[in-house]
């Protein structure tokens, strides 16, 4: 009797385990973070999807996510400001959060290169004439 309760708690246990390894893997939803940014220091972070354009030519996974001061991107490698260049993006150190004003549509990216916040505003989509 023992043994099919030991045999049942230890199968369900192991479904569970499963659920929440597949859950955990689907994309989460989009909060609403993609559009252009643009700073007259760096040039322009593209958002789209979990994928971040650097000045239209890298491309960096990212993740949107929420702390006590709000919410941040979380890029997948370091991504620092290099005035009047761009972007400095290094593998070998550490990741910092860009922030965001609010979700969603945020209007500003803040970029953090030491104590110097560079300020990224949402580039409005170009109108097109009827």
């Amino acid at each position: 009797m023992w043994r099919w309760i030991t045999i049942g708690i230890i199968s369900v246990g192991a479904l569970l385990t499963a659920v929440l390894i597949i859950s955990a893997r689907k994309p989460a939803a989009r909060l609403g973070e993609n559009g252009t940014f643009i700073s007259d220091c760096c040039g322009t972070i593209t958002l789209a999807n979990g994928k971040m354009l650097l000045n239209e030519q890298r491309s960096i996974g990212y993740k949107v996510m929420r702390d006590a001061n709000g919410p941040y991107i979380l890029p997948r490698v370091y991504i620092g400001a290099v005035p009047d260049f761009g972007f400095d993006v290094d593998g070998t150190r550490s990741i910092l959060k860009l922030r965001l004003d609010r979700l969603p549509a945020p209007t500003r990216i803040v970029l953090h290169e030491g104590l110097t916040p560079y300020a990224f505003k949402r580039q409005d989509p170009a109108v097109t004439p009827q």
